[in-house]
């Protein structure tokens, strides 16, 4: 296992309650990556939880080599994709918004000139009275 220097900040980049495959496969896509890493035991009431450190300056690379190497977030913790049925109807919603918003400018924009519409020119009534 490759050792951190002690003297930098460090960066923990997964934790686990139990020393196994989960953790062996993070040290192996670390140690493939050439990021010097550390595992620190922490004792608690609820159990021994075990963190993988790395410098903090490592700390993105890491990441990013975790998820590379397949040890991303399961996909039970990830936000679920919206399938092209549920796009269809955000974009039916969002056309139907915007025809909503152009008709109420149109009808506020008829409004303001209407008077000016229906009384007709200047003329056309004075003629109209006789």
């Amino acid at each position: 296992m490759e050792k951190a220097v002690e003297a930098e900040p460090r960066a923990v980049v997964f934790v686990c309650d139990r020393e196994g495959a989960a953790l062996g496969r993070r040290e192996r896509c670390l140690k493939l990556a050439g990021i010097a890493f550390d595992i620190a035991a922490e004792r608690r009431p609820s159990g021994t939880y075990y963190k993988l450190c790395v410098r903090e300056r490592d700390a993105v690379a890491a990441h990013l080599a975790l998820q590379m190497g397949g040890c991303g977030r399961s996909s039970r913790l990830k936000r679920s994709q919206s399938g092209v049925a549920a796009s269809l109807r955000e974009i039916t919603r969002t056309v139907w918004d915007e025809a909503v918003l152009l008709l109420a400018r149109l009808i506020d924009l008829l409004w303001t000139r209407a008077p000016r519409l229906v009384s007709g020119p200047a003329g056309e009534a004075s003629r109209a009275a006789r």
